[in-house]
């Protein structure tokens, strides 16, 4: 699956370690301290900056610590390249070069009460150095490999990291062409800014690349094939008339995570981040409701497993009423999708001739293992008390997006709004994926009704209801699933819902809204 790469790479605000062509030094003023204290010194932290190429977008901050008010910034000797410029309010130097050469001047800041100056150095040169493929969002993943391509060059490219906060590697490096593949390391659990330079070779001028590095988010959520049955989600499926590119699309946008007008297949910078992170998300909703761990590693729990990607060529779903029991070529699928019948939420159709269960998603009817999204969130949405369904995520919304992709501290914003409402949506669609399955599995619904039950005919959507299979349902799932320690034979016959003297079972499955005042 490819994320699309539509956003611009964060920058970072940490001091580098200063280049071989940057020059260090200035001056610092002073502010008097309060209280008898030690005295508070303006002071630019910025030591280095990276390298730029004709024609080539440049763009980078100056920091400062302690100020005491609002910094003002200028050019207090020499000049910055042509065709870059200082703003002195942001601190940010950028534009685009137009001559090539090495540049040395002196940076002031101001902030009212002290001054301070730093000498810098910008080189620029004619080879520029981009990355091709493998950002997300404009940020690298760890682990994940990162493909360059260095232009421009008079003669054979060099790679190097002169900043390797990941510690990441290179590899593939092809001189002539330019070409190299860098893959972060591990983050930490929060992101850092990695710098790849390539030097040409032809007159030793070099340019510098600064990649932000996040945890990757979906790192555990692959298919184990051989030792669990393997379910892919699938969301991209359409079902009846709407203006949305898949049922997956509308469902976000009836909950506010995604725009109105995001009609394609592509959306905003918010709505592509929010569609990963509410994937993301269902998973580790889901994973527990089958005792996994909630990146989907094995943990105490079931042999099933529910991957982020689905399996490529070479792996197939299995036929109507055949079990998968752990093959290492087959998986099945449930789709989210529209559903035709008013208030039914989820449908699972079991074969009660054989007794034994559909594990693939397609009938001559249509869906058979489906949960309806359009019937869900509505009744999320006033259960939920959602009012972000009136005022949808925007691309002010992006940085609280991507904490929440990144398992990041809050940067404010309606960060807690959007949580609250995905992770709920998220909760509210697993209980329905986890229910379907349990039903495709051989479960039947609890008798009797049994609220806390995930196999509870008629499912209470409330942010105070929560549901886990039963111990009966549990020890049914262990003897029929694959894995470790379980057999592969037919489950208990009282946890089937075959329908009596063969044909088909059909589950529909309807939810119902807490009592008013709950």
């Amino acid at each position: 699956m490819r994320a699309p790469d539509i956003f611009k790479p964060l920058h970072i605000l940490i001091a580098l370690a200063a280049l071989s062509l940057a020059a260090c030094g200035g001056g610092g003023g002073t502010a008097a301290g309060s209280g008898g204290g030690e005295p508070v010194t303006l002071t630019i932290t910025t030591a280095a900056l990276p390298g730029g190429s004709v024609g080539s977008s440049f763009s980078t901050p100056l920091e400062v610590t302690n100020a005491q008010g609002d910094v003002t910034w200028g050019v207090a000797a020499g000049s910055l390249p042509p065709g870059l410029d200082l703003d002195d309010t942001s601190g940010v130097i950028s534009g685009m070069p137009t001559n090539s050469g090495t540049y040395g001047f002196t940076i002031e800041a101001d902030d009212g009460a002290a001054t301070d100056t730093q000498a810098l150095t910008i080189s620029v040169g004619n080879v520029g150095l981009s990355a091709t493929s493998g950002l997300v969002f404009g940020d690298a993943w760890t682990s994940q490999a990162v493909s360059l391509s260095a232009d421009g060059a008079t003669g054979s490219v060099s790679f190097s990291i002169v900043v390797n906060e990941s510690g990441g590697s290179l590899s593939n490096q092809n001189g002539g062409a330019g070409t190299a593949t860098y893959t972060p390391g591990t983050t930490g659990g929060s992101g850092v800014t990695d710098r790849v330079r390539a030097t040409d070779a032809g007159n030793g001028q070099t340019f510098d690349l600064d990649i932000d590095v996040m945890p990757n988010p979906v790192v555990s959520h692959t298919a184990s094939f051989g030792s669990s049955d393997v379910w892919w989600i699938d969301m991209s499926t359409k079902f009846g008339s709407h203006a949305y590119a898949t049922d997956y699309h509308k469902a976000l946008v009836d909950v506010g995570l995604r725009a109105t007008t995001s009609t394609g297949a592509v959306g905003t910078e918010a709505d592509e981040i929010a569609a990963v992170w509410f994937r993301v998300e269902l998973l580790r909703q889901v994973n527990p409701m089958f005792l996994r761990n909630a990146d989907g590693s094995e943990g105490s729990g079931l042999a099933i497993t529910f991957p982020y990607v689905e399996p490529g060529a070479g792996y197939t779903k299995p036929a109507p009423a055949d079990w998968l029991n752990g093959s290492p070529t087959r998986y099945s699928q449930m789709a989210l999708t529209r559903g035709s019948d008013n208030g039914v939420i989820g449908t699972a159709f079991l074969d009660g001739s054989n007794n034994n269960s559909h594990e693939n998603d397609t009938t001559s009817g249509g869906v058979e293992l489906g949960v309806f999204t359009n019937q869900i969130t509505p009744i999320f949405n006033n259960a939920w008390g959602n009012t972000l369904d009136n005022s949808p995520i925007t691309n002010a919304d992006i940085d609280a997006l991507k904490a929440l992709l990144y398992g990041l501290p809050s940067p404010g914003g309606r960060y807690n709004l959007i949580r609250r409402i995905g992770r709920g949506f998220a909760y509210t669609v697993a209980a329905v994926v986890a229910h379907e399955v349990g039903h495709s599995l051989g479960l039947s619904h609890t008798s009797p009704s049994e609220p806390g039950s995930i196999m509870n005919a008629s499912a209470l959507i409330s942010p105070a209801a929560t549901y886990a299979f039963t111990s009966d349902d549990v020890t049914a799932l262990q003897s029929g699933l694959p894995g470790a320690g379980k057999s592969t034979g037919a489950q208990a016959a009282s946890q089937k819902s075959g329908a009596p003297g063969g044909g088909v079972c059909v589950c529909q499955c309807r939810a119902r809204t807490p009592p008013k005042g709950r």
